[in-house]
């Protein structure tokens, strides 16, 4: 059994080589959560998702810093470490970020710093610009995770940001039924910068479904794979630090390869667009 999944089987769909997960998290009880954390979730070690690997058939993954340890990204840094080659980590940083602190995070196999305004705390969207600024010289995306009216409120933002830019969690396109389509709307146009990249992960958290099939989202990933299939990537996010009653990965992970028909598609979002935007 995968700890932190549902369900025993392996997916029906094969997955290309070098396939790679981009969005999961790392948890220890020993690591003290950041005061006021929205989430606390129990241990969940990199040999646990190891587990979630060989049953989703994936090798490379992007550990992302979760809101629960707010800036303290040595959990997060003491994994990459351990496994340089085929991981990536995404950290949080506030304004206060030393550039010796970015340089060792570089070092260490970060590749961008998310914001988190969902569970919202350690840092916050006034600092956006200054921080865009000082990432680029390592050649870093910002991570985004905003709420549907963030995405719309700050649109504007977003698309003068001098560095790649990345939506968590499907932009959560129809979390919010009534905007959903002026949601969409502003993503697409954001997208069609050239420079707003969208992760296909955490279904739950967007679609008005808790489990596959997700009709909503399989409407508007039919509009994103035909306008934008060179800027998508998948996550599992997995332990689902979110979820009281865990998903099943293997199905959801089969419902998104029925939303990508052709093998060329499959190889864009699960390889070749994340081998370019985590610099494998």
């Amino acid at each position: 059994m995968t700890p932190f999944s549902t369900g025993t089987s392996r997916p029906v769909a094969l997955l290309p080589d070098q396939t790679c997960d981009c969005h999961m998290h790392v948890f220890d009880d020993q690591c003290p959560p950041v005061a006021g954390a929205v989430l606390t979730p129990p241990t969940a070690t990199i040999d646990d998702y190891r587990k979630l690997q060989e049953r989703l058939g994936t090798t490379r993954h992007v550990l992302v810093q979760p809101s629960t340890y707010g800036t303290d990204n040595s959990l997060m840094a003491s994994v990459l470490c351990e496994n340089r080659a085929t991981t990536r980590g995404i950290a949080v940083v506030n304004d206060r970020v030393s550039d010796r602190e970015l340089h060792a995070l570089n070092d260490d196999g970060v590749v961008g710093i998310r914001f988190n305004q969902v569970q919202a705390g350690a840092t916050s969207l006034t600092m956006l610009r200054s921080l865009a600024h000082r990432i680029a010289h390592f050649d870093w995306h910002v991570q985004l995770h905003l709420t549907p009216q963030q995405l719309i409120d700050h649109s504007d933002v977003l698309s003068s940001l001098s560095v790649p830019v990345v939506l968590d969690h499907y932009a959560r396109l129809h979390h919010v039924p009534r905007i959903a389509s002026a949601a969409t709307d502003c993503l697409a146009k954001l997208m069609d910068s050239g420079r707003v990249w969208l992760k296909l992960s955490a279904p739950y958290l967007s679609s008005q479904a808790e489990h596959p099939p997700y009709s909503d989202l399989a409407r508007s990933l039919a509009f994103l794979t035909q306008r934008f299939p060179e800027r998508l990537v998948w996550g599992s996010d997995w332990p689902h630090a979110t979820e009281k009653e865990k998903p099943d990965d293997a199905a959801m992970l089969d419902w998104l390869v029925e939303q990508l028909p052709t093998s060329r598609l499959r190889q864009s979002v699960f390889v070749s667009n994340a081998t370019s935007l985590y610099r494998f």
